[in-house]
């Protein structure tokens, strides 16, 4: 009896867990469909990418080369010793601003000095000779003067017969005597003269060394620091210091005769029929200029010199140097330069940043935004760049909405959200130029970037290389 007892206990046991989990099972079933019932879990595609568009701009710029030159100072002069000597005294602060014939060094001037008294007193004894000399030509002139009397009284008493022979070769002969003697003075006399003349020139050659012992700048401008110190013996020739006017700088570059052909090409096309080709006037040609790292072009220039033995036949270049005005000290001779120079008359092209323009291995390509809100590979042809921006050929009309920020969002067919802008193409970022050579690669880190202008009343930041 107590066995039967004990099953029955442990069957009503597992009953009661049989009906737990099925009413736990209800349960979640009843949770289930009442989930299903909430609502439906469609997928929710993402919105379109924004992208900011611009159209192309059409400027007229200025064809141009580009060319690397090297700054050379206008006036520049090496300050050197004329006489041997040792150096007294230093007068100038290196790097300072000297006036032309200010004192620089003194060397010792006592041996020159010695020698302008040497000459001084030559010259004076040379001034008492002609004085002697010039007494002994008034002697021999009345020697001569008494002789000639005496000749011709002998002559007259031998036509009166009241005369020997004996007499009157002996006034004949003294006459010739005086005669030659007066000569003789005349002679010492301009040998005197020369004599004065040489110690004349010893004078003034003793006070020139004299003169030089002083050393004076020979123009005006910033002087360098001294090559040689107080108490050292220069030679004659020894450079002692270099001053450098810093007012006016040339650049000195060369363009290739490629370069000069086009240019006369370009002169020949735009003359009349009857007009005829001359030399062109280089002297009128503005030159540009900028250091590495100068965002623009801003000195201005004019070409003053090509070099007159022409092309270099070694490597195939002209010559040529530009003056520029350096009154601000903002170039340095020795200093590595880039100039630019026209090379024809303005011409109309059309213009995009030349970030915008991409390269794969089918050439070069533009994203343009369709009326479909669509993005469109549109091939293009770049033949120059310019300070930021690509001179399009072809590819682009003044209407297409170009993709110029938000690249990396855009692809060929992907609806897009376009935000307009308008691109503007300064004076100053152009130079009014674009250069001769093909356009390479485009980038966007040259340095001078295009500027835009956001018309989108701000829908959409402007990206960090546009500035406003």
């Amino acid at each position: 009896m107590k066995r039967v007892q004990r099953t029955d206990v442990f069957g009503q046991s597992l009953a009661n867990i049989n009906r737990i989990w099925i009413a736990i099972s209800i349960v979640g079933m009843s949770v289930g469909l009442i989930g299903c019932d909430s609502g439906k879990n469609d997928y929710q595609a993402p919105p379109p990418p924004s992208v900011t568009v611009a159209s192309p701009v059409r400027q007229a710029i200025t064809p141009f080369m580009e060319q690397n030159g090297i700054i050379e100072a206008v006036d520049e002069a090496d300050v050197r010793a004329r006489v041997q000597g040792f150096v007294e005294s230093i007068a100038f602060e290196p790097g300072k601003e000297v006036a032309a014939g200010q004192v620089l060094y003194q060397i010792e001037p006592e041996q020159y000095q010695a020698a302008v008294n040497s000459a001084q007193a030559s010259v004076e004894s040379s001034q008492a000779s002609i004085e002697v000399a010039r007494a002994l030509v008034s002697t021999a002139e009345a020697e001569l003067k008494r002789t000639s009397q005496n000749l011709a009284r002998e002559r007259a008493m031998m036509q009166k017969q009241a005369g020997s022979q004996a007499q009157l070769d002996a006034a004949i002969a003294a006459n010739d005597a005086a005669t030659a003697a007066l000569k003789s003075a005349n002679a010492n006399v301009q040998a005197a003269i020369a004599e004065e003349s040489k110690s004349q020139a010893s004078l003034a050659q003793a006070k020139l060394d004299l003169g030089y012992t002083t050393v004076k700048s020979p123009i005006r401008g910033r002087i360098s620091k001294t090559d040689v110190k107080q108490g050292n013996l220069v030679e004659n020739g020894t450079k002692l210091t270099t001053v450098v006017n810093h007012e006016k700088m040339f650049a000195n570059f060369s363009v290739s005769d490629r370069e000069i052909m086009r240019l006369m090409k370009q002169k020949r096309e735009r003359l009349l029929p009857k007009e005829e080709l001359d030399e062109p006037d280089w002297n009128k040609m503005p030159v540009y200029l900028k250091r590495e790292t100068d965002d623009g072009f801003s000195f201005t220039g004019v070409l003053n010199y090509v070099d007159q033995q022409g092309v270099d036949a070694a490597t195939g270049t002209l010559g040529l140097r530009a003056q520029f005005d350096n009154s601000h000290d903002m170039l340095i001779p020795g200093l590595f330069v880039t100039v630019r120079m026209p090379l024809g008359d303005a011409d109309e092209v059309t213009l995009v940043p030349e970030y915008a323009v991409l390269r794969d291995q089918r050439g070069q390509y533009c994203l343009v935004v369709n009326g479909e809100q669509k993005v469109e590979r549109v091939e293009v042809s770049v033949t120059q760049t310019v300070s930021g921006w690509s001179v399009i050929e072809s590819g682009l009309t003044l209407d297409s909405r170009v993709v110029v920020d938000g690249l990396q969002r855009a692809r060929p067919g992907l609806e897009v959200k376009a935000t307009a802008k308008t691109l503007e193409v300064t004076d100053f970022a152009l130079m009014r130029g674009m250069s001769s050579e093909p356009a390479d690669q485009p980038s966007r880190g040259d340095g001078t970037n295009p500027q835009s202008t956001d018309t989108s009343n701000g829908d959409a930041e402007l990206s960090p290389s546009e500035v406003e």
